[in-house]
């Protein structure tokens, strides 16, 4: 039986397969590890033993989750005044023109839960669609949506939905599926805001193109992701709330500048069985077994081992130096590499983030700045970020302007190249460990 999305605290120490709900035999393909965090300090990568999904095992409770998407969101892009970026808005055209054939009208009532500040219902709207509306566990999200593209949305966490009387043509979860424990009841509850006929639309990573991205490594374990989707396991899931494929589609996108993300989509609509929830719906036992994800998780914990083995050498020479460092980044790539390198014991003065909810707090004992606080101060900057890090450095140079020596930690530039070599450069104040190239595409 699914376990209902309360406000309540649920044991961090068992979780029943997402997919099908067996409390079987897992398999645990890698243990990720953070230095500890909001939600926990790491869980472990594993796939059910009676479906073949790919789940994080050992993760907090939904009440932990629902509340630090509430009051800590990074979606709020508060360094950025609220608004996405360019690059979201390519990605949420792409999400619109998969959606919009599915669509009955320009009229159609569309409600998109976990909206963040609403920018895909933004390109909806200036398509012509007039009854658009969000929703989001953040109010400061729900602020900006309104601030920004003059949309309603409503502040409710995934659970709270179950008490809406609603009904809708679509429903979208695009990035959500991935950060839900009680993923099972999550869908059940979406899938009960449809009207007769409507769909459903979801968007999450793809466990099948983790391999195939250009980021950093085991990035794709992130602190919040606590489900990995194939199409297969994806379509399975849906199964339970009585909701078929219509189409689906596998791609990639290029999540900031020259970082790339795998994306696994869909439109499900109702079976011919009926609407009662759980009606006609296949068993979870009788779905087609996901036989794709346990190998390309293998593929990718292989890749980003290589990978991190460079970045290694540029911490130990850090740590060799003591060099007084000032670290960019607070989030899933600098935590992890403080748990499984040496970086904790190199010279950090502080840590640099541009999330609010950070500022003033510590992490691995040092304080985290702003990025207004920076100004005489003469470390050096160690950029330690993948996603963010051209934006971060032109920031640094244009914006701030800082004179600060910067190190980059990871910089790709041979998306082609597999292998990852380092090499030492000179700026004329002494050597400087640079990454020379780090891929991560397979071959």
């Amino acid at each position: 039986m699914d376990l209902p999305l309360h406000k309540k605290q649920f044991s961090a120490a068992v979780r029943p397969c997402p997919v099908c709900a067996s409390t079987a035999e897992r398999e645990v393909l890698y243990r990720q590890r953070f230095a500890a965090g909001p939600l926990g300090d790491g869980y472990a990568v594993s796939v059910c033993a009676a479906c073949g999904a790919a789940f994080a095992d050992g993760i907090p409770g939904q009440f932990e989750l629902d509340a630090y998407y509430a009051e800590r969101s990074k979606y709020t892009y508060a360094h950025a005044d609220g608004a996405e970026s360019p690059f979201d808005f390519k990605r949420f055209e792409a999400i619109a023109d998969q959606l919009e054939p599915h669509l009955p009208s320009k009229a159609a009532r569309i409600l998109d839960i976990g909206c963040a500040t609403g920018g895909l219902l933004a390109v909806l709207q200036r398509r012509g669609y007039t009854h658009v509306v969000g929703s989001d566990p953040s109010p400061a999200c729900a602020d900006a949506a309104r601030r920004l593209h003059g949309i309603e949305v409503r502040t409710a966490t995934l659970a709270e939905h179950a008490e809406w009387t609603e009904r809708f043509d679509a429903v979208l979860l695009v990035g959500v599926l991935e950060h839900v424990r009680e993923v099972r009841a999550a869908v059940g509850i979406a899938a009960g805001l449809l009207r007769p006929g409507g769909v459903l639309y979801g968007a999450q990573p793809d466990v099948e193109g983790f391999a195939a991205c250009v980021n950093a490594p085991y990035q794709q374990f992130s602190t919040e992701h606590v489900n990995f989707f194939s199409t297969a396991s994806l379509t399975r899931l849906l199964a339970t709330a009585e909701l078929a494929p219509v189409a689906t589609w596998r791609w990639l996108v290029e999540w900031r500048e020259g970082v790339t993300d795998s994306v696994v989509s869909g439109v499900f609509a109702r079976s011919d069985a009926g609407v009662g929830a759980g009606a006609g719906a296949p068993a979870a036992s009788e779905g087609p077994r996901d036989a794709v994800s346990r190998g390309a998780l293998v593929a990718y914990v292989a890749q980003s081992a290589a990978g991190e083995a460079a970045t290694r050498q540029l911490i130990e020479e850090l740590v060799r130096t003591q060099e007084p460092l000032l670290v960019w980044g607070a989030g899933t790539l600098t935590r992890h590499l403080l748990a499984t390198t040496p970086l904790g014991r190199a010279n950090l003065v502080a840590f640099v983030d541009s999330s609010p909810h950070l500022h003033g707090t510590e992490l691995a004992g040092r304080r985290i700045l702003a990025a207004t606080e920076l100004g005489g101060r003469p470390e050096r900057i160690l950029i330690c970020s993948v996603v963010f890090a051209r934006e971060i450095s032109r920031m640094i140079r244009s914006e701030l302007r800082l004179p600060n020596r910067v190190i980059m930690l990871t910089e790709v530039k041979n998306i082609a190249a597999r292998s990852s070599d380092a090499f030492l450069t000179t700026d004329g104040h002494g050597w400087t460990w640079m990454i020379r190239t780090i891929s991560f595409i397979a071959g």
